[in-house]
């Protein structure tokens, strides 16, 4: 499931009391500039250094928080320990998918027919970034039990008499996270450690052809490095891209134009009330009702609870007032979850996907059909699920006749938004028209949340 107000909670007090140990490495003069650094805004009342740190994380809000833990990271040398509690902290936001203990061992099993350290340097920082491997041990001071870095290079690097299987086992690669082993994955398909495209290559094709069992597979992309980039990901799922334009919620065909076309930037011509366009950047988590929410406030300069409320008001207006059960499935979705709602993707309403300028009378009614989404939810991932609502223009002629090219049309329509990476669920009016339509809705609803594990626990 996505990012939980328990997990922006935890961050909040483990990021606050894991940067306040780090008091020791800087003067108070230095400490504004790494807040500046991690993203943070300063703050004035503290009485030590420490509480200087602490305060800044809990004066930022989660958005804020979140940034600044995943950039110090990067730029501080935590305790192994605390790096490691704030790294799953970080990667706990739902996107990661679930690989079972069965499959993490087959996959080490049949790694064992290739080297996974080509670039020994690269694979022994790989493995100390991701797993505890320096800790020494003094049980016996005459005797210290050597580091499992030393037993690795040993064992498994220079004398090779551990497999693949004993070395995930010691790392504890087949109890950790989900978010952690996949990380090990993707970094060991890196060019970092594979510096050759048919080692990277061989190692994806054993990866895919192991864990399509479980649903899971790599998207391969390319670096910068012109070497292939490896992100784990749902099959099917397509590891979409953010979107860079967000037009919904339209009452009407916008007037729109292109303000400054190098960066896409759009400006509503027409009445701005006519669509909204959200301009924040999408991260992997999807968009999430608390994160449009809170968009929603700042943009409108409205507290939090009338901003929820006016924004749902705005949601449901936009529905064509000739289309009930459209507003069926709008109203079925949040009677669905209730108080989970702040946690889920958002169900937009009227998404522009093709944005025409030309008028019906140049291009024809048709294609104009064609231009909009009924609902689309951004989930977890690059998941992007589009739901119609199909009336009888779907599919027959003005004069209620069936009409075979209209269907063709949509059919054609759907596949060409599968074939960019959209999962598209319709229903027809007829059908949410019958006195269980509610209902419908509403176990669709749980069961798309469900197969990608988005629900809560106690939901």
């Amino acid at each position: 499931m996505p990012r939980t107000q328990q997990n922006l909670a935890s961050l909040k007090d483990t990021f606050s009391q894991i940067l306040g140990n780090q008091k020791d490495h800087y003067t108070d003069t230095r400490i504004p500039e790494l807040l500046f650094s991690l993203g943070l805004d300063n703050c004035s009342e503290y009485n030590s250094k420490k509480r200087h740190l602490e305060k800044a994380v809990e004066d930022a809000n989660d958005a804020q928080r979140v940034a600044a833990a995943q950039k110090a990271l990067e730029l501080i040398g935590f305790e192994v320990h605390e790096r490691d509690q704030l790294q799953e902290l970080v990667w706990d936001d739902g996107t990661a998918p679930a690989i079972p203990g069965r499959y993490r061992r087959e996959l080490a099993k049949k790694l064992n027919t290739i080297e996974l350290c080509l670039d020994r340097a690269a694979f022994e920082q790989v493995l100390s970034e991701l797993w505890q491997i320096d800790t020494m041990s003094f049980a016996n001071l005459l005797r210290p039990i050597p580091t499992l870095r030393q037993e690795i290079i040993r064992h498994y690097i220079e004398n090779p008499d551990w497999d693949a299987v004993t070395l995930f086992d010691k790392l504890g690669a087949f109890q950790s996270s989900h978010a952690r082993f996949g990380r090990f994955i993707e970094a060991l398909a890196s060019s970092r450690v594979l510096p050759g495209e048919p080692a990277q290559r061989k190692f994806i094709e054993i990866v895919n052809g192991t864990l399509n069992a479980c649903g899971v597979h790599i998207v391969v992309g390319v670096g910068e490095d012109a070497f292939l980039t490896a992100s784990l990901a749902y099959v099917g799922s397509g590891k979409q891209l953010a979107p860079k334009n967000l037009i919904f919620a339209s009452t009407r065909k916008p007037d729109l134009r292109l303000g400054n076309a190098l960066d896409n930037d759009i400006q509503v011509m027409s009445d701005p009330t006519d669509v909204l366009i959200y301009d924040r950047p999408i991260g992997s988590s999807g968009l999430l009702w608390r994160d449009l929410q809170a968009w929603y406030a700042q943009t409108h300069g409205m507290e939090e609870n009338q901003a929820k409320k006016s924004l749902y008001r705005r949601l449901e207006e936009c529905l064509p007032k000739s289309s009930p059960p459209q507003a069926l499935a709008f109203s079925s979705f949040f009677k669905a979850f209730t108080t989970a709602i702040p946690d889920l993707p958002v169900l937009l309403p009227e998404v522009w996907f093709h944005w025409d300028p030309q008028t019906v009378s140049r291009r024809g009614k048709e294609a104009l059909l064609r231009s909009r989404m009924d609902f689309l939810l951004l989930l977890p991932g690059g998941v992007r699920v589009v739901i119609e609502i199909d009336g009888k223009h779907h599919y027959s002629d003005p004069d209620g006749r069936s009409s075979p090219r209209l269907y063709a049309e949509m059919t054609a329509a759907d596949r060409a938004l599968r074939l960019v990476g959209y999962e598209v669920y319709r229903f027809g009016v007829y059908e949410l028209q019958q006195p269980n339509a509610e209902e419908v809705l509403i176990g669709f609803y749980r069961s798309l949340f469900e197969r990608y594990s988005l629900l809560p626990h106690h939901g």
